[in-house]
C-alpha cells in the first residue's frame, strides 16, 4: 500500500468526520444539548477539583452505602475519574451520533443520545455533590 493510498483514506475518513459532525451542529436540540453538556462538565470538573484541595489528609471516601455504610476509600487523585467517565460517555455518544447520521431517524437517535449524555452528567454531579457532602459534612 503507498503512502498516497493511507493519505486518501485518512482524508475520506476525516471527510465523513466532518460532514457527520456538521449534520449534527446543524440541529438547534443539539446545539442546546451540547451547551447543557459543558456546563454540566465544567461543573463536574470544578467540584472534582474542589473537593480534591479542599482535602487536608490522603484518604478520600468515594461511595457511601446506606445499608453498609462507607464502602470504597481511595486516594484523593481518584476524584478525578468521576468527570472523566463523564467526558468518556459524551463523547461515546457523540460518536454514536455521528455514526447514525444517514439513518433515517438521525434526529430521534440525536435526541436519545445526548439526553441519555445529559442525564448521565446531571447524576455524575449529584454523585460528585454527595462525595463533598459525605466527605466534609
Amino acid at each position: 500500500m503507498a503512502y498516497s493510498d493511507i493519505y486518501a483514506n485518512f482524508f475520506s475518513i476525516c471527510q465523513k468526520l466532518s460532514n457527520a459532525l456538521g449534520g449534527i451542529w446543524r440541529l438547534l436540540p443539539a446545539k442546546l444539548y451540547f451547551l447543557t453538556l459543558f456546563l454540566l462538565q465544567a461543573m463536574a470538573w470544578w467540584g472534582a477539583y474542589y473537593i480534591y484541595s479542599s482535602l487536608t489528609g490522603n484518604i478520600l471516601v468515594l461511595h457511601y452505602n446506606v445499608d453498609f455504610g462507607i464502602d470504597l476509600i481511595g486516594v484523593p487523585v481518584r476524584i478525578f475519574i468521576y468527570p472523566l467517565f463523564g467526558l468518556g460517555i459524551i463523547l461515546l455518544n457523540t460518536a454514536l451520533t455521528a455514526f447514525f447520521y444517514r439513518h433515517r431517524d438521525f434526529r430521534v437517535f440525536t435526541h436519545l443520545l445526548l439526553a441519555a449524555a445529559v442525564s448521565f452528567s446531571l447524576i455524575l454531579n449529584i454523585a460528585l455533590f454527595f462525595i463533598y457532602f459525605i466527605n466534609f459534612r
